[in-house]
């Protein structure tokens, strides 16, 4: 049978940012709201804080009543806040007017949920229109400069060293083989990075670094710049230590305090407040340390600063997100499922008291990633359930609000589309497909650069399944749509694109090779597998499933030109590689294995290669039994048992055939493996115990009113043409032979 493996690709993942917050409910007939409106990053860079005067700052009570204020010269306000409760959360308004007009404030999400009874003063920060923009292409370009400058560097050291054993002769040497095969395969397109980058700076240029002290402000601009290296230099993992040291104390003593006072005095308020603003601090430098070793592809380091980051405060939202998006990205599905749950665990009890618009949005974008989390599991069910509720909840906002909200309907539709292909419920997903691609085209027309990769991704999954219904001149046209928007994407922007490229070269060359035009297929997966081993030198926790899944491919195209021997090479690549992915997430990359190993049994077979087939079924079992905690593995087992029972009849070692015979019939009673009972005991020269069983094999019906005489004698004629019948049991085999003719 042929499995083909065609990547299905998602797009971004979204992170949520937001905190939350859980105090102690007093009722107030009026809170003084009091804060402070400044120019973001005034003080770093001129050494004084610029402030706000003249800015209107509202606030509109749930009876309508507005609360105003207007900043002074020292950008203050007060606003006096009537019929509200102490800790609750509520939303204010800033708009600069004067010579601050054309200003847009910058941490504007937080003035959405302001906690009321606070003794700090609330800061609010400004920038020009455009600035948070600029910034954020400068820290892109320079990034990428850099990064491309430290590959060029990493291309020049390995060349350097094998210059160095070229020099001495030393071909022999491991280190040899290694450095070329580096260097036959490093890349420089870095488009995961450039997603990375883009992804980091959109955040980080929300940052006012005034708030925060010297140490972290130069790690700050040495990201910014792309100087990684520098970046732990000056968060040094002693001084992190030392204050997550003092945080804990300050904990402690916040909790002493509590229990000191029925109701919370202002100094531990106040120090309530100040441990907030630490953790704050605390967690942005965790923050900055965690994205930086991920733009190094140092997966342990990234993990260890994101892991630290999450015990600071276990109920941080976005920091949950953030890290189970890392981890689905580096494709650690397991881990990254716990910390999503643990994220939705929060938003549920969240979305119970407060089931406003943004806060939906959150629970859905968590679902729709939690749902493909689970997907890549094979847990089926509950993606399902998951893509569901997400899609129900994100047409609801988009019949409010379709401009901000249809493209997550798509984007959900397109997903759920997908599962339902993986389940084989091909008119549900027919259906899904059509609407998400009807939406993406619309949203093309209106913001072509935004949506065209989308609208591409839909096309090639749209074309999977039309492949699969062996509907191959509609699976092509939507291939080639997607192909020729995705190449002109890339040739504005390879090192984003790159690996859609490959993706779509990969799904064109199977639809080739299914329809005989082989070379054409050769040439296509010849080019997806160049790419994708190009991406995996730069990051191979991400792309290595890729260059596996088109080694597959790539076997099975040369099994179907009957290159068996390198069919079987390829095959060796890539359960290679998927044992490894396999031992790290059964769930989602155990059946690549088992399915590679059930065809390079088959292609020994074809071959008449029998010991060869039987050491690929062994290896097969003993996969079986390693994870029987997690699949159907007696099935199985019994139909590999009976595999061997046969080959071990060809290889005529008749007593291990009997073992497996009987190894499969003790796990399936019904098991077809009786007949190879009945064969090995007849060659072992146990007559009467075969004859017994022919006897009752050629009085049973097999299938369709036949009995197994028919089987049974097309066996004993495969026997006499590998010559695999003893000379001496010639004379018995003709008697079950007679008997088995009588019996049909």
């Amino acid at each position: 049978m042929r499995y083909c493996f065609r990547k299905i690709s998602m797009k971004s993942i979204h992170i949520l940012f937001f905190a939350i917050n859980f105090s102690v409910f007093q009722i107030n007939a009026q809170v003084v709201l009091k804060g402070v409106v400044s120019v973001q990053n005034s003080k770093t860079y001129s050494g004084k804080t610029q402030f706000v005067k003249n800015a209107e700052v509202e606030h509109i009570n749930p009876n309508k009543a507005k609360t105003k204020d207007v900043t002074g010269d020292d950008g203050k306000f007060t606003l006096n806040i009537k019929g509200v409760e102490i800790n609750s959360q509520t939303q204010i308004s800033v708009t600069p007017f004067g010579e601050f007009a054309d200003y847009v404030v910058v941490n504007e999400k937080e003035l959405k949920d302001v906690t009321l009874g606070r003794i700090t003063p609330l800061s609010v920060y400004v920038c020009k229109k455009g600035e948070l923009e600029q910034r954020q292409a400068e820290m892109v370009g320079i990034n990428m400069r850099k990064l491309e400058e430290r590959m060029e560097k990493d291309k020049k050291r390995l060349q350097n060293e094998l210059d160095g054993l070229k020099s001495k002769n030393d071909y022999l040497n491991s280190r040899y083989r290694e450095i070329k095969d580096s260097l036959d395969i490093i890349s420089k397109n870095i488009d995961n990075a450039f997603e990375r980058i883009m992804e980091y700076a959109k955040n980080m240029v929300h940052e006012n670094l005034d708030e925060h002290d010297e140490m972290y402000i130069k790690a700050y601009h040495c990201f910014s710049k792309g100087d990684f290296d520098s970046v732990s230099y000056y968060l040094r993992d002693d001084e992190l230590k030392m204050k997550r040291q003092k945080i804990l104390q300050l904990q402690e003593e916040v909790h002493k305090e509590k229990e000191l006072a029925a109701l919370l005095t202002a100094s531990a308020k106040q120090k309530e407040e100040h441990l907030g603003n630490s953790v704050n601090e605390l967690i942005k430098e965790y923050l900055l340390l965690a994205r930086t070793y991920d733009m190094m592809n140092d997966y342990m380091k990234a993990k260890e600063y994101y892991e630290s980051l999450v015990k600071i405060d276990t109920t941080h939202v976005k920091n949950l997100l953030e890290f189970a998006n890392y981890l689905q990205k580096i494709k650690e599905y397991a881990n990254a499922e716990k910390y999503y749950q643990k994220a939705l665990e929060i938003l549920v009890e969240l979305k119970k008291s407060n089931p406003n618009h943004y806060l939906l949005d959150d629970y859905a974008t968590t679902l729709n990633n939690f749902a493909s989390v689970h997907k890549a599991l094979h847990e089926f069910p509950k993606a399902l359930q998951e893509y569901e509720e997400a899609l129900k909840i994100r047409r609801m906002l988009a019949n409010e609000n379709p401009e901000t909200y249809i493209q997550d309907v798509a984007a959900t539709l397109n997903n759920l589309a997908n599962l339902h292909y993986d389940t084989k419920e091909y008119e549900k997903a027919t259906e899904e497909f059509e609407e998400a691609l009807k939406l993406y085209r619309k949203l093309v027309k209106e913001t072509p650069n935004t949506y065209f990769p989308f609208l591409a991704t839909t096309l090639n999954n749209f074309g999977n399944l039309h492949y699969s219904l062996d509907e191959y001149s509609t699976a092509f046209e939507e291939y080639e749509e997607a192909f020729k928007i995705l190449t002109k994407l890339a040739e504005v922007n390879p090192k984003a694109y790159l690996p859609d490229v490959a993706m779509t070269l990969n799904n064109l060359a199977t639809l080739h090779s299914s329809v005989n035009e082989f070379k054409k297929a050769l040439e296509e997966f010849g080019e997806a597998l160049k790419n994708y081993k190009k991406l995996a030198v730069e990051n191979p926790k991400i792309y290595l499933p890729d260059v596996a899944m088109t080694l597959f491919n790539l076997a099975i195209l040369n099994l179907e030109t009957e290159q068996y021997a390198l069919a079987l090479d390829i095959f060796e690549e890539a359960r290679t590689i998927y044992s490894v992915l396999a031992d790290e997430t059964p769930k989602a990359y155990l059946s690549y294995v088992l399915t590679i190993l059930n065809n390079v049994t088959n292609t020994y077979d074809n071959l008449k290669d029998y010991p060869s087939a039987i050491k690929s079924i062994h290896i097969w079992n003993e996969w079986l039994l390693k994870y029987k905690e997690i699949i159907n593995y007696e099935t199985a087992l019994a139909r590999n048992y009976n595999s061997l029972s046969w080959y071990y009849l060809l290889t005529k070692e008749f007593g291990k055939a009997e073992q497996f015979a009987r190894s499969a019939l003790k796990l399936n009673s019904a098991s077809l493996a009786i007949t190879n009972l009945a064969h090995a005991l007849l060659f072992q020269n146990r007559f009467s115990e075969a004859e017994k069983i022919y006897k009752e094999l050629s009085q049973t019906i097999y299938r369709n009113d036949v009995t197994y005489s028919e089987t049974l004698l097309e066996d004993l004629d495969t026997f006499e043409e590998e010559a695999v019948i003893p000379a001496e049991r010639k004379g018995d085999v003709e008697k079950i032979r007679g008997l088995l003719k009588r019996g049909r």
